[in-house]
């Protein structure tokens, strides 16, 4: 594997998608997300592409019908939560027969053996917005997974929401720089135990996991530029309402988020 981009969310680009691209560009995380994975190669029709966690997500039929793509979605749905949020008040199976376009595999990623997806098949794994809700634990085994899960010469592509540091603030931001600038006093498990601590921090772990020397740029992913760069893109406030009702949250103070984007090739 070797990296093809590291580096966060910002408005610049943001607001290019939204003048340039063909489809609605939400002003939010998630739509800057949509539109780079779409910017960040050429799309050609027949290759087969995975949206990890993607669920009632329109941009998987997108890629069928503007490219040809093969498309696969793997997520549970919720299935496997007892959290009304995730259902969302909504049939899979009829948002299934809306979109033949698209394989739907209810199953989350990060086991092989328990899988029903194949091994060395898609040309690209994706993902947006959903990598931040795996378990630190099971974080390195579900990139993992996803790398056997690419052919070689294929790719993945993933955003990952990431809290600004500042939302702590002065201690947090300066415990955080800490542990970014001398990761090898942290042993592994704490590592993975606070793996979205830093951009740098999940960037390490997901580098490790796929077998990648560590390649963190610092300076595109530093958490003083995070905090403190005004063209980082952050999540609206309605869309942070959204996620202090989800995880019911009692703290109101600081809820910002920005996105990291991990973009891997496989030799």
């Amino acid at each position: 594997m070797f990296v093809r981009e590291i580096s966060l969310a910002d408005t610049r680009r943001l607001f290019t998608y939204k003048k340039e691209l063909p489809i609605d560009v939400a002003l939010n995380i998630k739509g800057f997300d949509y539109a780079w994975i779409l910017k960040s190669r050429t799309w050609h029709s027949g290759e087969k592409v995975l949206d990890v966690g993607g669920a009632y997500s329109s941009f998987p039929n997108y890629l069928s019908k503007a490219f040809g793509c093969e498309t696969w979605v793997a997520d549970d749905f919720g299935t496997k939560a007892d959290d009304e949020y995730w259902t969302r008040e909504k049939s899979p199976q009829e948002h299934f027969k809306k979109h033949p376009e698209t394989k739907y595999v209810l199953e989350r990623v990060g086991n092989p053996d328990e899988s029903s997806l194949p091994l060395g098949y898609f040309d690209v794994v994706y993902s947006a917005s959903a990598l931040e809700h795996v378990p630190a634990e099971l974080t390195p085994a579900v990139w993992k997974h996803m790398k056997d899960l690419v052919k070689p010469g294929g790719e993945l592509i993933h955003a990952i929401d990431m809290l600004m540091p500042s939302n702590g603030g002065l201690p947090k931001m300066v415990s955080a720089w800490l542990f970014d600038s001398f990761p090898w006093l942290a042993p592994t498990k704490f590592k993975v135990a606070h793996h979205l601590a830093t951009p740098a921090n999940y960037t390490r772990i997901a580098e490790k996991a796929i077998g990648m020397k560590p390649s963190v740029p610092m300076k595109a992913i530093n958490i003083w530029r995070m905090s403190l760069d005004p063209e980082i893109v952050v999540e609206p406030m309605d869309y942070g309402w959204n996620r202090i009702r989800k995880d019911n949250m009692t703290d109101y103070r600081h809820h910002r988020f920005g996105s990291l984007l991990l973009h891997f090739k496989k030799e």
